[in-house]
């Protein structure tokens, strides 16, 4: 101890002895003014809760930046880009299977994930874009944007219920934004299981994808799965909140689409299939049908979203099925969003009944957005019919072309038509009965669409009936003045009987009668309340 101590003092004594310049021209000890005080740091610490738009960098969406208030502040989350059809020039873009033309326009999407505890507040930046006059629809949900600067915009989704929702800016809908939120998904399926084919996030290049029986395929959130899906057995799921793509399928046709169906259930249409569940995937640039349903017992759709451009692109085409549901889902397609039908390919070519469609938000750019038909079997070959369907509680949020189209195109529509075939030719639709559709909001559609249309196809061989049709509680909003009727039914050489319509509403108008905004053509049998 001695021998530090002594160590110690003599090197106290040599820095005393030592100049201010031997030292680094530091200050003497003891003098309080000579006391170097280091700066105050006034760095801040970024308020995770306070937006600041953030840098600019290459993502997927040359559209779209979207940020959401998380428990740990704000998010940005990933956008994506979609091609759409404008039906304003279908003429152009007829035959142009692959878009070589390049006259499609640009859409975005946005998936995310939120424990919905609440109201969700989302910030929504154009980039290179003014934001002007935002809207954010369904209108009936009242949701206001607040412009924040020349680009972005803010606003909050109410609740769980209403959080899909699309963004427009100066009425336009063709370069829109879709947001498709989701709760994280507590029911994920073990990735390890031997009946799963699993697809966690990023990109895969998938090609053909096969489920046999009892199969799950699983497309996680923040995948992008390039592939199509075949449905081979019984007992199999489709779900994840990620994404199937057709972008690298060959898209090409003929008089119509002969791409492959993106999400093809049941392929061979023979035997009847069952229990079949897609849940909550999004679906983007099918090359023909993206969900292709035959012959099955026992369907759910529930939570799907889909974007598609192809001329022939239907949504979900639900055939010759039976205990079936299609609920909670977001579809844009150009040709049929949601179509039930007994087509003549069905083997066996069965009834279609008992179907539930409802909570649905639909987007039809061109033919109809939810139609029951039009293919209705045919009666001159003793093929199944359609009955007992009940459709409730759907938005349609555009329709566009049906002005100059004496036919069946409308947002929501009842279409009877010999399903044909080359070997059939010919014949008479089977009879449609027990339909039901209520409480249909129809939220500002294109002027150059149709909201609501029952059509019986002429041409046929005999004479078709339709019976027992309930309208009730129908919503139209019209603020771009709609050019066709609010409702359109025309018979033609047929017959419909029971057409029972039940506090229609156009523009706060209730309907008690035919007229202008309401109507009835040929042998139609129609009552009001």
């Amino acid at each position: 101890m001695k021998f530090y101590t002594t160590g110690i003092l003599f090197l106290l004594a040599v820095s005393c002895c030592c100049s201010r310049e031997e030292v680094g021209n530091t200050e003497a000890p003891g003098k309080e003014d000579d006391i170097v005080v280091p700066p105050a740091d006034t760095t801040e610490t970024p308020d995770p809760f306070k937006f600041s738009l953030p840098e600019e960098k290459a993502g997927p969406s040359n559209g779209y930046r979207v940020f959401v208030l998380q428990e740990d502040g704000w998010q940005e989350m990933t956008v994506r880009d979609a091609l759409c059809s404008n039906a304003s020039r279908h003429a152009a873009i007829w035959n142009d299977w692959d878009n070589s033309k390049a006259i499609r326009d640009t859409m975005s999407y946005c998936i995310f994930e939120d424990r919905f505890q609440g109201p969700v507040d989302v910030i929504v930046h154009r980039i290179g874009k003014p934001a002007v006059n935002p809207e954010v629809r369904p209108s009936p949900w009242q949701i206001k944007p607040e412009v924040m600067d020349e680009n972005t915009i803010r606003f909050t989704l109410p609740s769980y219920d209403m959080r899909k929702v699309s963004v427009e800016f100066d009425g336009d809908r063709q370069h829109n934004l879709f947001l498709f939120p989701a709760r994280p998904d507590k029911d994920k399926p073990d990735p390890k299981d031997s009946n799963v084919k699993y697809f966690g996030p990023g990109e895969h290049d998938a090609g053909k994808i096969e489920l046999y029986e009892g199969q799950t395929l699983y497309i996680d959130y923040g995948a992008v799965v390039y592939g199509q899906v075949r449905v081979l057995s019984d007992d199999c799921t489709i779900a994840g909140h990620g994404v199937l793509s057709g972008e690298k399928m060959r898209h090409w046709g003929e008089q119509y689409s002969n791409g492959d169906i993106i999400i093809n259930c049941n392929p061979a249409r023979r035997r009847e299939q069952k229990n079949l569940t897609v849940k909550d995937i999004t679906v983007i640039d099918g090359p023909s049908w993206n969900l292709s349903i035959y012959n099955y017992d026992g369907v759910l759709v529930d939570g799907v979203n889909m974007i598609g451009w192809e001329l022939n692109g239907d949504g979900i085409d639900l055939v010759s099925s039976h205990n079936a549901e299609i609920r909670n889902c977001f579809l844009r397609n150009y040709d049929d969003c949601i179509t039930l039908k007994v087509r003549f390919n069905a083997n066996p070519v069965a009834d279609l009944y008992d179907v539930h469609v409802h909570h649905n938000l639909i987007w039809n750019d061109y033919a109809r957005g939810i139609v029951v038909g039009p293919e209705a079997g045919n009666s001159d070959y003793g093929t199944g019919f359609i009955h007992n369907v009940l459709i409730e509680d759907c938005i349609i949020l555009q329709h566009k072309a049906g002005v100059n189209n004496d036919d069946l195109r409308a947002g929501f529509a009842i279409g009877q038509y010999a399903s044909p075939d080359n070997s059939w030719g010919g014949g008479t639709a089977e009879r449609i009965t027990n339909i039901t559709a209520r409480n249909l909001i129809f939220d500002n559609i294109d002027k150059t669409g149709r909201n609501v249309a029952i059509w019986q196809y002429p041409g046929m061989d005999g004479k078709c009936y339709m019976s027992e049709i309930t309208l009730e509680n129908f919503t139209i909003l019209d603020r771009n003045g709609v050019m066709t009727p609010a409702f359109y039914a025309k018979a033609n050489q047929h017959s419909i009987r029971g057409l029972h319509i039940k506090n229609f509403v156009f523009n706060g108008q209730k309907i008690i009668n035919p007229g202008a905004s309401f109507v009835l053509s040929g042998d139609v049998e129609a009552f009001f309340e």
